[in-house]
């Protein structure tokens, strides 16, 4: 049985989850990376020198079966970062029942699969540590995104929920909330307001007490912290990653910032 830490990261393909995978490898983690799309999980899987599972959160037998492949592996996992998220540009009045379905399948409903599957094969390794990613939206709303805001909030619910459950086997859960963090993701959305990429990250960020956006790099730093042992006496805890947005008053913010979407 390998006695490194193993980690699987969900959604770890692009965006915030490649540079989880990228910091917890750089640390000396062996990486899982967990992907729906099984050619881009392989990629990921690479580029940091370690190996790739089809998962797709919101199917439990997906689940079950990655955390498996996981466990013959490498006889152990003791590190879950739920990562993979969607994201929906609606009102409650837009909504429908078929995108609260989507939404919850992926952003709740598929971190509680997954915690799900860990759970007993961290308890077999005598603890880990689970990081579910929720957002500074949990905390305050930034409009049309009604959907969105109530999944990340009922994250911080889930990990109170699970740390207290399974506190007495070891298992620490904590959550992240980044702030506005500019991937690529936002190139394409610059791109289709009008925006030069330089142009956007610039007014992206200035709802910060920092005044910037923050980099993907920014958040894995906080979530590798949490999957080490530096932070053994640290669970149920909620980390704001957000350059302080989440402390301002709103009312200190221009129209722009009032409206703009994270």
């Amino acid at each position: 049985m390998s006695t490194t830490k193993i980690a699987l990261v969900t959604g770890a393909n692009r965006g915030i989850g490649a540079a989880i995978a990228q910091g917890l490898a750089e640390r000396g983690l062996t990486v899982v990376a967990g992907a729906r799309d099984a050619g881009a999980g392989e990629e990921a899987a690479r580029r940091i020198g370690g190996r790739s599972v089809p998962l797709d959160v919101t199917d439990d037998d997906s689940v079950r079966e990655a955390a498996a492949r996981v466990e013959q592996w490498y006889g152990r996992l003791d590190v879950l970062v739920n990562n993979a998220g969607m994201r929906l540009y609606q009102t409650v009045l837009e909504a429908s029942e078929s995108s609260w379905d989507a939404i919850l399948g992926v952003n709740l409903k598929g971190y509680a699969f997954c915690a799900k599957a860990a759970i007993p094969e961290m308890r077999r390794s005598g603890g880990g540590s689970i990081v579910n990613i929720a957002s500074v939206r949990a905390a305050v709303a930034g409009g049309n995104m009604v959907q969105y805001d109530a999944t990340k909030a009922a994250v911080i619910g889930l990990t109170r929920g699970l740390a207290y459950d399974h506190a007495a086997d070891g298992i620490r859960v904590n959550a992240v909330c980044p702030g506005p963090v500019f991937t690529r993701f936002h190139e394409r959305r610059a791109a289709a307001v009008g925006k030069t990429p330089e142009e956007f990250k610039q007014g992206f960020g200035r709802g910060t007490m920092l005044k910037r956006p923050g980099t993907p790099r920014e958040i894995a730093t906080c979530i590798a912290f949490l999957a080490s042992d530096d932070a053994s006496y640290v669970t149920a805890s909620t980390f704001f990653v957000d350059g302080g947005q989440s402390a301002i008053d709103p009312d200190s913010l221009t129209p722009w910032l009032q409206t703009a979407r994270l």
